[in-house]
């Protein structure tokens, strides 16, 4: 249903982003199955599988973003060395951890289920919040009221 309303204005029909958006969507829901059966037949502890997690993909990542070139881009960046900018970048990295860490704790306790319908209601959250703080579109009745009606 999320995916109908959110495409329902879509007025160019985009074949690469649908495909793109669906793949995404499959790789989730089989990162969180993993994480879950992981979780419950290795014993290990939600920071152990984050380790797991980092010490596996850590190199493909860094083997990626080295082919791609944004390695390179990285390190010719002009703020890299800026108090302002290390700042921001601890606390974007101290957030995903936090984030990170709440999905497969999550996801080993309760299921892959419920922590997609977690994660939904959290980027509901979010979205609505980000709207009322930085002002999101115009609000139309008319808009709504025909998103509503059925086809």
């Amino acid at each position: 249903m999320g995916a109908f309303c959110a495409g329902a204005r879509d007025l160019s029909f985009d074949a690469n982003g649908y495909a793109v958006v669906f793949v995404a969507n499959i790789c989730t829901a089989i990162y969180l199955a993993s994480i879950a059966h992981i979780g419950k037949s290795s014993g290990l502890s939600t920071f152990g599988l984050m380790w797991c997690n980092g010490i596996i993909c850590g190199p493909v990542l860094l083997f990626w973003t080295s082919i791609r070139g944004d390695l390179t881009g990285m390190m010719n960046f002009p703020d890299l060395f800026s108090p302002g900018f290390q700042a921001a970048m601890l606390l974007s990295c101290v957030m995903a951890f936090s984030i990170n860490y709440c999905v497969f704790w999550n996801t080993t306790l309760n299921s892959a289920l419920t922590q997609t319908i977690c994660g939904n209601l959290k980027d509901l959250l979010t979205i609505g919040l980000g709207w009322l703080l930085f002002g999101g579109l115009p609000f139309n009745l008319r808009d709504i009221s025909k998103r509503l009606r059925p086809v």
